[in-house]
């Protein structure tokens, strides 16, 4: 598989014209007008509380995770995802992660081993929805190293997480108002600069089919990142033409260090 990489120095969002809702900012090629996933998710409907989302139900089939009838996680995913699993163990130690949905990222966490690469001492899991939780639990009895999962909303546990004290930390929470979809990783920013150690690496979920939008820029420099410290990795992607929330080709794996 060939990935194309392309840093903010490059490849600047701003001179693509790309914002929160044309991610794409008018690449050719594409599958379908990115609204129609905002549409998609808009109709089936959102949990009214987040006890709710907490305590509902997940769906779990061969190839797909579903809350609410919301699809929360679908296998096509699992190439972009061993992408972001391999970003964000590059400096070994401890590592964050938001979401554990079909455990395709913990599962890839795990299998990365190599002398070239820092090992990995702690492997720390929040999730929200208390069935999903039970499968990271169950997950991590097996783990290749140590893994402890901490149930709750991210926004509910960040703060027992230590200034400085992790090594890398991957985003992939999942949108619970209409006004999230696409956008729900953006508040995590600011707390990801608070708890990375200086040069640790935040990648995330990013919702953009080829580089950073102008809104995430802004989120994470106003967070404390640097424009010069950002990277976007292209990844390939073949979603089903049914998905209700990506509808593109190609996704972008972010790079981000502190």
């Amino acid at each position: 598989m060939t990935l194309q990489t392309e840093s903010l120095d490059r490849f600047s969002p701003r001179r693509k014209g790309i914002n929160k809702l044309n991610p794409d900012g008018g690449t050719t090629g594409q599958k379908n007008d990115p609204l129609k996933t905002v549409t998609k998710r808009v109709e089936i409907g959102f949990p009214g509380t987040p006890d709710e989302w907490r305590e509902a139900e997940a769906h779990y089939t061969e190839h797909t995770l579903e809350i609410l009838g919301q699809p929360v996680m679908e296998d096509w995913e699992t190439p972009y995802m061993d992408h972001l699993a391999d970003i964000v163990t590059r400096n070994g130690g401890t590592i964050l992660e938001i979401g554990f949905g079909m455990g395709i990222s913990s599962r890839a966490i795990h299998k990365l081993r190599s002398v070239r690469r820092p090992r990995i001492d702690r492997h720390i899991i929040i999730e929200a929805n208390r069935q999903v939780a039970d499968k990271a639990r169950e997950f991590s009895r097996n783990a290749q190293y140590l893994t402890e999962v901490l149930v709750g909303f991210w926004h509910e546990r960040i703060a027992e997480i230590p200034d400085e004290s992790v090594d890398g930390t991957l985003y992939d929470g999942y949108p619970l108002a209409s006004d999230e979809i696409h956008r729900d990783h953006l508040p995590f920013f600011e707390h990801a600069f608070r708890i990375l150690k200086p040069g640790g690496i935040l990648t995330f979920y990013s919702d953009q089919p080829r580089s950073f939008s102008d809104e995430q820029v802004a989120y994470l420099t106003r967070a404390g990142f640097q424009e010069s410290k950002m990277q976007a990795i292209i990844v390939p992607v073949l979603p089903p033409p049914d998905c209700k929330y990506w509808q593109y080709n190609t996704i972008m794996a972010p790079v981000v260090i502190k």
